[in-house]
């Protein structure tokens, strides 16, 4: 794993990177194993909170309706710019001008 100190150090508060500076190599180990169960743990929560799934069904239910018309309204545009190109060429309605 790539590491970008300069993003954690943005994150971190300066008390843990006090506390850190002269860590010794398996009291470090020791802390990253329990920031990874502290990581598993966070994430079993998030996946079983109901509010937070509810919210999301929400956000998708909304986010769908406006996918479905923005689609609608982007076939709606490739279909007219296809019949733009028909008439340009002149292989549908040739009297029609642009």
């Amino acid at each position: 794993m790539a590491v970008d100190i300069g993003k954690a150090k943005k994150v971190l508060n300066q008390a843990f990177l006090d506390n850190v500076t002269d860590i010794a190599e398996d009291e470090a180990g020791a802390l990253i194993v329990r920031s990874e169960q502290k990581l598993r743990e966070l994430r079993n929560e998030m996946e079983n909170d109901e509010d937070l799934s509810g919210a999301m069904q929400v956000v998708k239910d909304l986010k769908g309706a406006y996918t479905s018309v923005m689609k609608y309204e982007e076939a709606k545009i490739q279909h007219l710019l296809e019949k733009i190109d028909e008439i340009q060429d002149g292989s549908v309605n040739p009297d029609a001008s642009v």
